[in-house]
């Protein structure tokens, strides 16, 4: 008798431990299916992802060359206004349009070209203070009286040199000539208004201005412009 349940023990442990293992063993592969299944589905969703961010981009690239680009020359022409310098005006608006397609996706719509022009404002910045960085040092190098005085404003632009003496010959050269003459502050708005036929709201906008300050920054600078544009007209007179 207890050898019998001895035997009958040692029975039902080796069917439950096969039993066991046979379980482990369905498990585990029902496991393998269950793993194979979401590594499929982790990867077409990694491909439907990736493909919704390569439309996205296109879209973006689409909206961007559609609603920006066309500002392309403006931007240049303020730029070239507010630097004085053709080949520096060419570097801040790569600058400013590189920034502005990196931040294109935050752009709300709006006034696209007051917003390109802001940005190409910003850039500007940046670089007139790096112009006035290393016009300082120069100066420290040729040890100048008067360095404290000194302003980047002072730096001969393209316009002054004697290849475009034959452009101020024309109108639009006296026009570019008169417009140099005036203080940066001053010049901006003129040109934002008159060249480019901005609002006063969006050169506000652009200019990071209240409105009062731009309508009374453009009655002062057209009073510039009108006495500069005076005075070349006497020398030119008194030169014929």
């Amino acid at each position: 008798m207890l050898d019998t349940l001895i035997h009958v023990t040692a029975r039902l442990w080796q069917t439950r431990r096969d039993f066991g293992l046979r379980s482990i063993a369905i498990g585990s592969t029902g496991v393998r299916a269950k793993v194979r299944e979401l590594s499929a589905m982790a990867s077409a969703a990694a491909d439907a992802s990736a493909a919704k961010r390569s439309a996205d981009r296109n879209d973006l690239y689409q909206r961007f060359h559609r609603e920006i680009v066309p500002h392309l020359d403006a931007a240049y022409n303020f730029a070239r206004f507010l630097s004085r310098d053709p080949d520096a005006a060419q570097d801040i608006v790569q600058e400013s349009f590189l920034r502005a397609y990196r931040g294109f996706d935050r752009y709300q719509g709006g006034d696209a070209r007051a917003w390109i022009f802001s940005i190409v404002r910003n850039c500007y910045h940046n670089w007139l203070l790096e112009a006035r960085r290393k016009a300082r040092l120069e100066v420290d190098v040729h040890h100048r009286d008067d360095a404290t005085d000194f302003s980047v404003e002072d730096v001969a632009s393209e316009d002054d040199t004697p290849e475009a003496a034959l452009q101020r010959s024309s109108e639009a050269g006296q026009v570019r000539d008169a417009l140099n003459q005036l203080p940066r502050s001053l010049r901006e708005v003129l040109v934002l208004r008159e060249l480019e036929g901005l609002s006063y709201r969006e050169i506000a906008q652009t200019a990071a201005l209240p409105i009062g300050t731009v309508m009374s920054r453009l009655a002062r600078a057209r009073e510039h412009f009108e006495a500069v544009w005076r005075g070349q007209a006497r020398l030119q007179e008194k030169q014929r």
